[in-house]
């Protein structure tokens, strides 16, 4: 006995096709990692303006240069040292645009999500958690936009 398969009957309720999304997706992935760069950046300008508070309260244009220069200096490294061609530059200049990322918005989440995880069991760990957290999500902030980006 011998099988075949037929091709897919189009639904006629359809309002996207498959072949559609596939060609917008590399597009909005683009797009949504231009702006997690963004945000990445301005996590880094907060991180040198003295947090949120301070930034916002008095904004000052060499914490701000120095964010965004520090910012474009570590996202070159990334990208000019990713994919094995100098792993230790690369590692380096990851590690600190995590860290200036997580210092940036750590204050904002870190008290919500410690109380959060104290009221859902966590204990006296919560706050150990919720840097934790915050630190992988900073982490994933740094690599993300460099993943998408580059080829």
């Amino acid at each position: 006995m011998t099988v075949e398969s037929k091709p897919l009957k189009r639904k006629d309720s359809a309002i996207v096709s498959r072949d559609a999304l596939d060609r917008q997706r590399g597009a909005f992935e683009r797009l949504t990692a231009a702006g997690l760069l963004f945000v990445s950046f301005a996590g880094s300008i907060a991180a040198l303006s003295g947090g949120w508070a301070g930034l916002i309260a008095d904004p000052r244009p060499g914490a701000i240069a120095a964010g965004v220069a520090a910012q474009l200096a570590l996202t070159a490294a990334e990208w000019w040292y990713g994919k094995g061609r100098g792993p230790w530059r690369y590692r380096l200049a990851l590690c600190v645009d995590t860290a200036l990322t997580g210092i940036g918005y750590g204050p904002l989440i870190i008290p919500w999500l410690t109380t959060y995880l104290a009221a859902h069991g966590v204990g006296s760990a919560s706050t150990l958690l919720a840097w934790a957290i915050v630190g992988i999500a900073s982490a994933a902030l740094a690599w993300y936009p460099e993943w998408v980006l580059i080829d």
